[in-house]
């Protein structure tokens, strides 16, 4: 039985995103997991970096910096009808932000390292994402990143997000480090290492993990997820249900995902 919404009007959803950070471990693949605060989204649940789209990703000045895509391109790929840019942008902030690592690279191509007192200037609000780009000529590489799913929080939650997924593989020997203020760890896990060790995971992260676990190598990762952004996107709407007196988050396809809780979704 399906739990309809207290609420007469379901809130908007909350336009955001997610990127999945793959890497080549001594074991294999690896993906990037942060702990999150436990006053936030999901408290103290691990997931992906990413988070709300901010107004200054939809800087034209940083869409000049995306290599590989351009706003045409990336808003026809998640059927809007302008800025779709701004996801591949914020996705590359958020994990800067939240776990030190910046996908992006200098004039030449080259791998780039940032500081972490320009990490610290653009969480502290002193310096914007477009400038920080221009000073130390950062290009973002979002032709590297693909897009591969989409997914919208059940209307009975209180804060509802509109979430693109990405998938990218990182720089080989880049070290995480939460910021201490939205994340309290950062870590690489295999997959299924982070499925058999039963850490509290956000419903969304689960279900990825299990992809990621089939997938097995980072090679055949990259290739699923390239497919997967060639084609229509669909739209993912978990649906809240009552089984055994118990609401839990379930996919349309019937897999359950989890208890749902509001307290996941609190209104900031």
């Amino acid at each position: 039985m399906s739990v309809a919404n207290s609420a007469s009007i379901p809130r908007p959803p909350l336009p955001s995103t997610t990127l999945m950070l793959l890497r080549r471990g001594r074991a294999g693949l690896e993906v990037l997991m942060l702990r999150r605060i436990l006053r936030s989204a999901f408290g103290g649940a691990w997931v992906f970096p990413g988070g709300v789209l901010d107004h200054q990703d939809h800087d034209r000045r940083l869409y000049r910096r995306c290599l590989g895509l351009n706003d045409d391109r990336a808003s026809r790929l998640l059927a809007l009808r302008r800025d779709g840019l701004a996801y591949w942008v914020a996705a590359i902030r958020e994990t800067f932000e939240e776990a030190g690592l910046l996908l992006a690279v200098n004039g030449c191509g080259q791998g780039r390292r940032a500081t972490l007192a320009e990490r610290n200037a653009l969480i502290g609000g002193r310096v914007r994402f477009a400038e920080l780009c221009r000073r130390a000529n950062w290009k973002l590489p979002v032709g590297r990143m693909h897009y591969v799913s989409h997914w919208i929080t059940p209307s009975a939650a209180p804060r509802r997000f509109s979430t693109r997924f990405f998938v990218a593989e990182s720089s080989p020997g880049l070290n995480a480090r939460a910021d201490g203020r939205e994340v309290l760890q950062a870590r690489w896990f295999e997959p299924d290492r982070a499925l058999r060790q039963q850490i509290p995971l956000a419903h969304p992260t689960r279900h990825f993990l299990r992809i990621l676990r089939e997938m097995g190598n980072i090679d055949r990762a990259i290739a699923w997820a390239a497919s997967a952004g060639r084609g229509s996107v669909p739209v993912t709407r978990p649906q809240v249900r009552r089984i055994d007196g118990k609401l839990m988050s379930c996919l349309p396809t019937g897999e359950v995902l989890g208890p749902f809780h509001m307290k996941d979704y609190p209104v900031t």
